[in-house]
């Protein structure tokens, strides 16, 4: 027998999934993915199954290209019941050229730096506005002085009030609806008055109610210590019970007051809850009598 001279040798291994089965479905339009959804890099083209969501590899690029079949999770060797995908062998068109995707992704990569880079803009709360602070020129000849009596600020108003009235009647620029500097003057010095007076009148107000409080506190306390005696006589009264004739008196025990534990007349206490008893006896039998 003659041995061979020629070795052996394995088959090539196909690398890419090859398949005639095509999905009966309509066939998917690339122009429809988005540039984040489809990679049309070549040789490496993936796409996100619409059905399970998952990057799938496209094969027969270059003749009827189609989703490889595949499962609905990317780990299902690990699942215990595996399920193939419905989108399995379906037929998807490359209607888009890879120069035009890859200039899409670099403008998504763009936009999406610059987003990155934006800075929400802090929002800086608004102060409330205050009452209006004493102007400059005032403050120079006013020093920090205490709020006068009500009766001496009144005059005072008037007078301040009159100064103004004359003035704006003999200034013709203040009659003809401007200010001059001893107008704006006068009418600062009444404004300042009137913020005085009425100052002084809220705390007259507070003081009278103030009083007005602890008088009625007092005539309380008066009122209740006039009744007090009276009190405690009724409340002795009270906790003193009578001891009927003929009878020793118990001894009294510190806070309870001597109250009676037996009946004063036996023999009627006797005949009263015998009379009862006879009572309830015909009642029952009548309740137990057919109608």
């Amino acid at each position: 027998m003659a041995t061979p001279t020629v070795e052996p040798t394995a088959s090539k291994r196909r690398r890419k999934t090859r398949t005639k089965n095509i999905s009966s479905l309509p066939p998917l339009l690339a122009s429809e993915f988005t540039a984040s959804q489809i990679d049309l890099t070549p040789g490496k083209e993936h796409a996100i199954c619409p059905a399970c969501t998952c990057w799938t590899p496209i094969t027969g690029v270059h003749g009827t290209p189609l989703l490889v079949p595949h499962h609905t999770t990317p780990y299902h060797d690990c699942t215990p019941n595996p399920r193939r995908c419905t989108n399995s062998n379906r037929q998807i068109v490359l209607n888009t050229a890879p120069e035009a995707w890859r200039e899409a992704m670099a403008e998504r990569t763009e936009v999406s730096a610059s987003v990155a880079s934006r800075r929400a803009t802090k929002v800086l709360p608004k102060p409330k506005r205050g009452p209006a602070p004493t102007p400059v020129h005032r403050l120079a000849t006013q020093g920090p002085q205490s709020a006068p009596a009500l009766p001496l600020l009144v005059p005072l108003l008037e007078r301040a009030r009159r100064a103004v009235d004359r003035h704006h009647a003999a200034c013709l620029a203040c009659r003809a609806g401007g200010r001059c500097d001893t107008g704006r003057a006068l009418e600062v010095r009444a404004a300042e008055t009137q913020a005085s007076c009425t100052i002084a009148r809220e705390q007259l107000h507070r003081q009278e109610r103030e009083q007005g409080g602890r008088s009625a506190a007092s005539t309380r306390w008066s009122q209740w210590a006039a009744v007090l005696p009276a009190v405690r006589d009724a409340d002795t009264r009270r906790t003193s019970v009578p001891v009927p004739p003929g009878r020793a008196e118990a001894p009294a025990r510190a806070g309870t007051a001597n109250v009676p534990t037996a009946p004063e007349n036996l023999e009627a206490h006797d005949r009263r809850q015998a009379e009862l008893g006879l009572q309830y006896a015909q009642r029952k039998s009548s309740a137990a009598l057919p109608a």
